[in-house]
């Protein structure tokens, strides 16, 4: 390095690593508590099961799709990067910017206290301030661990990965394999089927719940800067990552349903507990709890992990917050931008005292409008650039990334029947986006031309 070179991020994650990444970006809590929204909206099994069934195809599509793209422009950021290069900087701007103000951070803050509230059943909390402090304590941790490196981050990340890869497989073993120890449950709170939503409406709420429960395979590619020859490796990673959840998540709910049936399951609070129960024991509750309690902490690792990195390449195309493109001159991490993320995640704890459901779910929709997006990102850059290497090509185009565009499409649809309120909210964010990257961008022209 040439002595006044400013510090880069590190090639340092193999193909495992990544691929555990791509499985610690999808499984957090989700698998253990939305298939009862699932259920609550659909009317038999053979609905519920299709609805996941979709749900991995999309994710299988989108991966491929970024497979090509994170092949091709290997950088930090991912998602970032690919809209700044086939839409122009202000759609890589707002999602940067809704990453860093609601998506990524509320979910780290509402993530962390879920985590606080597993950790409440089990020790006396009180002293570091019941839930909410241990979801701070959660957050400064795991932004700390990141500072110090992706190669510590991804081998935190990496035990967590199979620690609950470990136990849904365990789960899934004794669903499809035991009789179950007690009676199905009765439940008397659940709608008969003439009582149940409409089936659009139904479907709509299922879909949302599933995209949630199984999105997340993006963040591997927000760190492709620091992967080895990842034009080789990204693409193995994401495809071995998302066959892998998709299949443990098709087992899970088979395993659901044999336990409980459709109006169990509906009725269920927490899915996997009590389907451990059912077919093994209270023991095995206790156990699937304390998986879960993991699976929500490794979440929030790779949540900061690889949503840093979009914010570190916000910071480095200096419109807005350029202090985030700073590197770690130790340790080689974008630690501004983790600092940041953090720390907003911090603010958005207390300032809610972690109750961020509900905006969550609207957020959704604005989430799914910029991968989406990043998705049709393949058609643009094959017409501006068709003669750019690409190591990797998705298969079957144009019709597989333009099924994951139209998806996409759907889920925001959804996202806007099942929670019109938020969805507004995430329309007023991304207003508010442009207005600031306006403002930004005429002050820095007009700078420029004084001087």
């Amino acid at each position: 390095m040439a002595p006044n070179a400013a510090p880069a991020l590190r090639r340092e994650l193999g193909v495992m690593s990544a691929a555990l990444l791509v499985v610690g970006g999808i499984i957090g809590s989700g698998i253990f508590f939305t298939p009862a929204e699932v259920a609550r909206g659909l009317p038999s099994a053979p609905w519920m099961l299709g609805v996941w069934i979709a749900g991995g195809v999309v994710a299988l599509a989108g991966a491929l799709t970024f497979a090509e793209l994170g092949a091709m422009l290997p950088d930090a950021g991912g998602p970032y990067v690919y809209l700044r290069e086939a839409f122009g900087p202000l759609a890589a701007f707002l999602l940067g910017w809704l990453i860093l103000l609601m998506v990524a951070s509320g979910a780290i803050a509402a993530v962390s206290m879920a985590f606080g509230n597993y950790l409440g059943r089990f020790i006396d909390i009180a002293a570091v301030g019941g839930p909410i402090g241990v979801a701070a304590i959660t957050i400064v941790v795991c932004t700390a661990l990141n500072i110090l490196g992706v190669k510590p981050g991804a081998m935190f990340a990496n035990v967590f990965s199979v620690a609950k890869i470990a136990a849904l497989a365990a789960l899934i073993a004794a669903g499809l394999a035991l009789a179950p120890t007690a009676p199905l449950p009765v439940v008397e709170s659940v709608p008969a089927p003439a009582q149940l939503p409409s089936l659009a409406s139904g479907l709509a709420a299922a879909f949302v719940a599933v995209l949630f429960t199984i999105g997340g395979w993006q963040q591997t590619n927000m760190v492709a800067g620091e992967i080895r020859d990842p034009g080789r490796t990204l693409p193995r990673a994401l495809a071995i990552g998302v066959a892998l959840v998709v299949a443990i998540y098709l087992g899970a709910n088979l395993a659901y349903l044999r336990a409980l049936g459709r109006d169990g399951l509906a009725a269920s609070t927490a899915v996997a507990a009590d389907t451990a129960r059912i077919m093994v024991g209270p023991g095995a509750a206790t156990a699937i709890t304390v998986a879960a309690m993991l699976s929500v902490f490794g979440f929030v690792n790779v949540a900061l992990l690889a949503n840093a990195r979009v914010v570190f390449a916000l910071g480095r195309d200096g419109t807005v917050l350029p202090v985030a493109a700073r590197v770690h001159p130790r340790f080689g991490s974008p630690y501004v931008a983790l600092l940041m993320l953090g720390g907003w995640s911090l603010v958005l704890l207390f300032a809610t005292q972690g109750a961020l459901g509900p905006l969550l779910s609207g957020v959704v929709f604005a989430d799914w409008i910029c991968f989406g997006l990043a998705g049709a990102a393949v058609f643009k850059l094959r017409r501006l650039r068709p003669d750019a290497p690409r190591p990797y090509r998705v298969p079957w185009y144009p019709w597989l990334p333009a099924l994951f565009v139209f998806a996409a499409a759907i889920g925001v649809l959804s996202a806007w029947l099942s929670a019109p309120k938020m969805s507004l909210a995430g329309t007023a964010m991304l207003a508010a986006g442009a207005a600031l990257y306006k403002w930004r961008s005429t002050a820095i022209a007009t700078n420029s031309s004084a001087r």
